[in-house]
């Protein structure tokens, strides 16, 4: 028996396509991950958004709350992966080392701020 809580796949698989150019172009140019890097994070960010959309209650968020919540992800991945990149490091970058500056939650909001926008 299908769970009622939980979304189809192909709504999610929409949900993630959607706004996967949002993603790369944070990931690469906000994050200066290599194309490469960029890829693989999408695979693992996409089977987390896969279990995350399985989860209790997942099936009732609101899209705009599971995207927001993907690019959350996506910025603390970029964040994270860059930190570890550069070893503790600050980098000659001033552009990334802004952006390594704040809050993982904080850019996710402008990316989806910039999603709606381009959607309208």
């Amino acid at each position: 028996m299908e769970n009622p809580s939980s979304r189809r796949p192909d709504e999610v698989e929409s949900v993630f396509a959607r706004a996967l150019d949002v993603i790369h172009s944070a990931l690469v140019s906000y994050y200066r991950l290599t194309e490469e890097e960029a890829r693989g994070a999408e695979e693992d960010l996409f089977v987390w958004f896969q279990r995350l959309s399985r989860r209790g209650g997942a099936g009732q968020m609101p899209v705009k709350l599971l995207r927001v919540s993907l690019l959350s992800a996506a910025c603390q991945y970029g964040r994270s992966f860059q930190l570890w990149k550069l070893g503790g490091e600050q980098s000659t970058d001033t552009g990334l080392n802004e952006i390594l500056s704040r809050e993982p939650d904080e850019v996710a909001t402008d990316l989806d701020r910039r999603f709606e926008e381009e959607r309208s």
